[in-house]
């Protein structure tokens, strides 16, 4: 009940939010009676608790959504509400100086609205230069004349923004407040009124008098620490100098780059253990708990997902979700979302650097079977010039048809290989067997490991390709076998009317889920092998028109399955 309260509060909030100008409009308004207008010390106190209400639904600093202590927030009220209640003036001149932080602080980053933020600033600066500072200083004395003009004058300006046009809440946010900006414009504010002040009393100059006076050297210095910041073209002004400090080296950014370089060298990490590995690294930094990367078909996740996240999209079929120890703000936020990138950028050139690895692999493959092919073909050339020769010789009739059988087997067993080894002309070349042959064919042959189990369901007897057939039910069983944890391994060839399955299944342990993923995809590497074979197997079965899948992974029960619906 109390979550669903909050949620419509939040709601409400939110509605309101979008009506920010009108906000500080209201902010505004009730500043100026409570400068000019309100007299009783009751009304005053009740009016300024509404005006900190206001600020604190306007202000873009602290997120609306966030849940905050009532302890910490009872403090911070009770002590705001005993200034305002014993000093009025003075809690007047501190929110004047926070407001004029705030609005000077986004000048820079809101350009389409930066008229409406120079006048709100104009009128808190005239508001408190004109009324706030005489009131609070009985020295300071104003023409009555004066003051009754500047009461009506600074209205006219204050109900006009009421019309003023609002941004986009969507697009507004907390980028838009610059810190230094805003110290910057509070700190000029209170040396003009500082300096109008103290040439009054100490002087005894007219205080309009000293207050522009200030105003012409704030200025003045303000001009010149601009021209010595950056003085021109062929001179290295105080900025230049100044970057040579604020560069910090051995900082988050550079650890995490240098953590990046020394992880894309290890060769033998594949691209998800290097994120998981870089992420671990990043983790350890004390703004962060948890990052968890979610890709199409798995996720990566480093830390306790705990405390304030932020979901960043990176494509269309990966997203990150970060997790932090606290609110980060904008400027940390950002850095985070750079470094998150750049290890995305790594991770892609570790997948590129596989399938480059991936190539040579092939390539090697094939140089090797280039040559080999190249030696059976003289071997096989030596052979059949031998048997020519023993042909034309009669001496020792019976040896020689011995020695002459002997040769042609050999000479048949590596043409056969050579035929392997060759491409293979699928349209042309496929030796079929029917599926009761080949099971009891395939039984025969394994008759002796009493680990390998044989049966079948046949009810339509068609015939199915020997090579493929033998070449992947070899592998799976080799596979099935290497494993430590396997008793046995189940062979079951299913043939009907709709589909012919050769399903293989060992009570091992589970394949991993990064090999799984990659199985028949490339070549993988574990320690009870499924390295090139399937892959190889894979690419058979597409061209014989055959699928290979991994139907069960789970502890104690392993399938693979190869059919083809005779439909299609």
């Amino acid at each position: 009940m109390r979550e669903h309260s909050f949620s419509n509060t939040l709601i409400k909030a939110n509605s309101l939010l979008q009506f920010g100008q009108q906000i500080l409009a209201t902010i505004l308004l009730l500043y100026h009676l409570l400068i000019w207008a309100v007299d009783d010390r009751l009304l005053h106190f009740s009016l300024s608790i509404v005006l900190y209400g206001l600020f604190l639904l306007w202000q873009p600093l602290w997120s609306k959504e966030a849940r905050v202590s009532i302890a910490t927030v009872a403090a911070i009220a009770l002590l705001f509400f005993s200034i305002t209640y014993f000093f009025p003036n003075e809690s007047l001149v501190f929110v004047g100086l926070i407001l004029s932080g705030l609005i000077g602080s986004r000048l820079l980053g809101q350009s389409a609205f930066r008229s409406f933020d120079l006048l709100a600033l104009l009128i808190i600066i005239i508001e408190m230069a004109t009324g706030l500072v005489p009131d609070t200083f009985e020295q300071i004395r104003l023409p009555a004349l004066f003051a009754e003009y500047m009461q009506s004058i600074i209205l006219v300006p204050v109900l006009l923004f009421f019309f003023a046009p609002n941004p986009d809440h969507q697009k507004q946010g907390r980028s838009q407040v610059d810190l230094m900006h805003g110290l910057l414009a509070a700190t000029l504010l209170f040396i003009v009124l500082l300096g109008g002040i103290v040439i009054n009393l100490l002087y005894g100059v007219d205080y309009i008098d000293g207050l522009l006076l200030t105003v012409f050297i704030v200025a003045t210095l303000t001009i010149g620490i601009s021209w010595f910041w950056n003085p021109g073209i062929g001179y290295s002004g105080i900025g230049v100098l100044w970057n040579r400090y604020a560069m910090t080296i051995g900082g988050p950014f550079e650890t995490w780059i240098n953590t990046l370089t020394t992880l894309i060298e290890e060769r033998f990490l594949t691209p998800n253990e290097y994120l998981e590995a870089a992420c671990e690294h990043l983790v350890d930094n004390d703004w962060l708990n948890a990052i968890e990367w979610q890709f199409e078909n798995y996720r990566i996740s480093v830390g306790d997902k705990d405390g304030p996240w932020l979901e960043h999209p990176l494509d269309q079929k990966l997203t990150v979700l970060i997790y932090f120890k606290a609110d980060p703000g904008t400027a940390l936020e950002q850095h985070t979302i750079l470094l998150i990138r750049m290890a995305y950028q790594f991770y892609l050139a570790k997948l590129n650097q596989q399938k480059m690895r991936a190539q040579e692999h092939f390539a090697t493959i094939h140089h090797t079977g280039a040559r080999l092919t190249h030696d059976i073909k003289n071997i096989l050339q030596s052979i059949k010039t031998s048997l020519e020769i023993l042909e034309m010789d009669n001496d020792s009739m019976q040896s020689q048809q011995l020695l002459q059988t002997n040769l042609q087997q050999i000479g048949s067993r590596l043409e056969s290989t050579l035929n392997k080894l060759r491409t293979p002309k699928l349209n042309t070349q496929i030796n079929l067997i029917d599926c009761r042959q080949w099971l009891e064919r395939f039984g025969k042959q394994h008759s002796a490991n009493k680990r390998i189990h044989c049966h079948g369901d046949i009810e339509s007897n068609v015939a199915l390709p020997v090579d493929l057939f033998d070449s992947v039910a070899e592998n799976l069983i080799n596979n099935g076998l290497k494993k430590s944890a396997s008793t046995q391994v189940e062979v079951r060839l299913l043939s009907d009317r709709d589909i012919i399955l050769l399903s293989i299944c060992d009570d091992g342990d589970a394949i991993e889920s990064e090999i799984e993923n990659n199985l028949f995809v490339q070549p993988v590497s574990s320690g009870s092998g499924m390295g090139i074979g399937l892959y190889q197997a894979a690419i058979m079965a597409h061209a014989f028109q055959y699928e290979l899948e991994l139907s069960q992974n789970e502890r104690g029960r392993v399938c693979f399955n190869l059919f083809q619906h005779q439909a299609e």
